[in-house]
């Protein structure tokens, strides 16, 4: 066997075996954030949907990474996209060192650095991983390309082309790579007919163009388009630990969310978020009023993040209203959350927009969002599922939706709103739930007159001993 066939077989083996390790770990560590980034995702095969990603350019890369993100639902099929892109990209960029350094084998091997340094900086970027993959799939194509007039007119191509595949960042340093290789293979007079593509380039970020003047001025040109964010960073390890206790909680697995993923040591560390899921779950455990106390929590507003603009805000507080069965305030918590999203809307807001609709009888509402989700890969179970739903509810519930509240939710303090809202659902459980919660933020006042005009005017505990922190608070 020739030896530059054994460094070959060698380099595969390595870089197969650096995937398998990065997949078996991100599927390990950060399933939740793999999972998460399915829910965030959104990509419908319509000509709307196209039309926005024309407006977010690179155009083709951000569509094709909406795409496979559909299929992270399994954080091992999201590892496998993952690495495949990786492997992929280290894969042309040995190809490309080899057929531009023959002789020098040992330069051969910086092929495993793009792969690694994109899996290690930019773990869960799909879109600037796969631009990366296209900048040198389109090296090698120019490596192969055997004349030098038929690599000038692929040069000009590119400009073309890559512009909806790759940030002008990397279509520039693209460019610039065909010229050191021109200047290599032949000389660099040669090499100055490469100058014509890239002055085509250059002037760009200074041209302000009416007709593109729809896209972000950073979507144009400047911004390279990655968060770099070492794999193992403090930012990870915390946005993967808030992702599972948003996905245990939309799982319903509350006592998991407070002892096995530790919510209830993290909020006594001091972990606002942690505070605000752990509270949760006792309310959903129906535990609120015996462990209140457990918590360092002063103020009625760490129950939920009132009046608050951010991706987590919103996310908490649609599964807080959805403990409460206010169906209402889910459907707005979710949509205000998918508007945060880079798409303006994702998958699981969506989701949630559905479920909301059907239990409160807005057929008509879940529906148009139906509509939109049967234009995506992989949800046609859902809405068939969601159909049966609506035909099941519509036999069970008159078409007149009544009145639910008779204020936006939001517009008094929580205690106030919280009893306000008891009057219009009549399930025993939710009444329950809002109850103790304006309870219990007249313990945090230190309002003892209202706690016991509270605790008086609702008989869920009548005949029934005080819960520990009620009990608490009036011995006190």
């Amino acid at each position: 066997m020739k030896k530059h066939n054994i460094i070959s077989y060698t380099y595969y083996y390595v870089l197969v075996v650096l995937m398998l390790f990065f997949a078996i770990y991100t599927a390990t560590k950060f399933p939740y954030t793999y999972i998460t980034m399915e829910g965030d995702d959104f990509w419908a095969l319509t000509r709307g949907y196209w039309q926005m990603k024309l407006a977010m350019l690179p155009a083709f890369s951000n569509w094709l990474s909406d795409f496979l993100k559909q299929f992270y639902f399994s954080p091992y099929l999201a590892a496998a996209v993952q690495t495949s892109v990786l492997g992929l990209t280290g894969l042309l960029a040995y190809l490309v060192l080899r057929l531009t350094f023959k002789e020098k084998r040992l330069l051969h091997w910086l092929g495993l650095l793009p792969p690694i340094l994109l899996g290690y900086y930019c773990t869960f970027d799909l879109s600037f991983q796969l631009q990366w993959l296209f900048f040198f799939a389109f090296l090698l194509i120019y490596r192969l390309i055997p004349n030098l007039k038929a690599q000038l007119f692929w040069s000009i191509l590119s400009v073309a082309i890559g512009f909806f595949l790759m940030r002008t960042p990397i279509l520039f340093l693209l460019l610039l790579s065909y010229a050191l290789m021109t200047f290599k293979s032949h000389n660099w007079k040669k090499s100055l007919y490469l100058i014509l593509p890239l002055s085509v380039l250059i002037p760009m970020p200074l041209v302000y163009s009416q007709q593109v003047a729809f896209i972000p001025f950073e979507e144009r040109y400047m911004a390279w388009g990655g968060r770099f964010e070492p794999l193992t960073s403090s930012y990870n390890q915390q946005g993967e630990y808030v992702k599972k206790l948003v996905c245990l909680s939309s799982e319903g697995k509350w006592e998991e969310l407070i002892y096995k993923a530790r919510a209830k040591n993290e909020a006594r560390r001091g972990n606002g978020v942690a505070l605000r899921y752990a509270l949760l779950a006792e309310s959903a455990l129906g535990t609120l009023p015996e462990n209140l106390f457990d918590y360092p929590i002063s103020d009625e507003n760490l129950f939920l993040f009132p009046h608050q603009d951010s991706s987590i805000a919103h996310q908490f507080n649609w599964l807080f209203y959805l403990n409460l069965g206010v169906y209402d305030e889910v459907f707005h918590q979710a949509e205000e959350y998918g508007l945060r999203q880079p798409n303006g809307v994702c998958f699981s807001s969506l989701r949630q927009m559905v479920d909301s609709s059907i239990e409160e009888g807005d057929w008509e509402i879940a529906e148009k969002y139906l509509q939109i989700l049967s234009k995506s890969s992989r949800h046609k179970g859902f809405v068939r599922d969601s159909r049966a739903r609506i035909q099941n509810s519509k036999k069970q519930k008159s078409k007149d939706i009544p009145l639910r509240a008779d204020n936006f939710v939001g517009g008094y303090s929580l205690p106030v709103e919280m009893l306000r809202l008891t009057r219009y659902y009549g399930d025993a459980s939710r009444q329950k739930k809002m109850t103790d919660y304006a309870i219990c933020s007249y313990i945090l006042r230190g309002d003892r007159n209202s706690f016991r005009i509270a605790v008086q005017a609702f008989d869920i505990y009548k005949d029934k001993p005080l819960p520990r922190a009620y009990q608490l608070f009036m011995d006190m």
